[in-house]
């Protein structure tokens, strides 16, 4: 098998190891099957996982606006030190830009994809 994947011919196999062409054969066409369910399994996986992540994007947006209109509250506001706010604003920010980085970069990647 190992010849076969290297690009070795049906015939040059047959004379170094002995082995008929009809069972190399076969052995390829079975190779190929399994390449093809492996290759299959992974294009399911890597779409769930797309799913997951599109999922887990939208909750994390979700949580920003909750957290913003959660700041908002003057109430809330007065009970909290500055200092707390500022970084807990702060952190919410960066993850909400970083966000929309990882969302803008994976949308030019996907658009020169389909070009």
């Amino acid at each position: 098998m190992a010849a076969l994947m290297d690009g070795q011919s049906l015939r040059q196999i047959e004379r170094e190891h002995g082995v008929p062409k009809s069972t190399v054969a076969a052995w390829g066409k079975e190779t190929d099957g399994i390449v093809m369910s492996v290759r299959d399994t992974l294009d399911a996986k890597k779409a769930q996982i797309a799913e997951l992540l599109v999922d887990l994007f939208v909750a994390k947006l979700e949580s920003q606006i909750a957290l913003a209109k959660h700041a908002g509250d003057r109430d809330w506001l007065k009970e909290q030190e500055a200092s707390a706010v500022a970084v807990l604003l702060g952190v919410s920010d960066d993850k909400l830009i970083r966000l929309l980085e990882k969302y803008g970069s994976n949308e030019s990647e996907s658009g020169a994809a389909q070009s």
